[in-house]
């Protein structure tokens, strides 16, 4: 398959809570930044973003999306929170698991409480998911370069060595080759745009960008498409 652009990322590229509680869908689709920067542009695109993904889960399935003889002329990559992360089940299933303050546990598989909570004792730390997201942003960034055009968001803030939460991390060999790539941060584009909250048990929790929120978000991609 051949297209204008593509766009993957997390919940917000998904368009998460614009269905609202009548479950539109088709409405979803039709106000989230991907339709209106291809409606805007009149171009053709993709979106197979999901919500809940990890930055492992956004690499993999864009470079599945290539390796399957897809191409685009521009690819539109929405980087999650660093402290997802992925991991395969015992009948290989791929899941996408919350950060740790994230997680609820409504509905979540007992192995997966599990999992998730041995990885957050016994493996997580702050100095592994900046690796993590620098690893997996220099890999995407060096792998496009020989596909498409590439721009990079990412959700909230870009991590950073020495701000912030990471205000004990002096130094981060993967932040320092990686630093120059551009990325945009949902959070600034979004101007606290954000969806009204309805109601948690469907999702429906005002953490998501509005239409409002993604006009901004398109309108910032047209504007570094030139």
């Amino acid at each position: 398959m051949k297209t204008d652009l593509l766009f993957v990322g997390d919940s917000d590229t998904y368009g998460a809570e614009l269905e609202g509680l009548e479950r539109d869908h088709t409405k979803r689709e039709t106000l989230r930044f991907s339709n209106l920067v291809a409606n805007d542009l009149v171009m053709t695109h993709q979106n197979i973003s999901k919500s809940g993904a990890c930055n492992d889960w956004i690499v993999k399935n864009t470079i599945d999306w290539f390796e399957a003889g897809n191409v685009c002329e521009t690819a539109v990559i929405q980087f999650s929170e660093p402290r997802r992360w992925g991991y395969y089940d015992k009948n290989g299933v791929y899941e996408n698991m919350a950060n740790q303050k994230g997680w609820l546990a409504v509905g979540i598989k007992e192995d997966q409480l599990q999992a998730h909570q041995a990885y957050y004792e016994s493996i997580w730390s702050e100095h592994l998911e900046l690796d993590n997201y620098y690893k997996n942003l220099f890999f995407l960034h060096n792998y496009l370069s020989y596909k498409c055009r590439v721009i990079f968001n990412t959700l909230i803030k870009r991590p950073v060595p020495g701000v912030g939460k990471y205000e004990k991390i002096t130094s981060n060999s993967w932040y320092d080759i990686c630093k120059n790539i551009e990325v945009g941060e949902h959070a600034k584009l979004i101007q606290r745009e954000w969806c009204p909250y309805i109601d948690r048990s469907k999702g429906l929790m005002g953490t998501h960008p509005n239409p409002q929120g993604h006009r901004n978000i398109a309108d910032d991609i047209l504007r570094r498409l030139g």
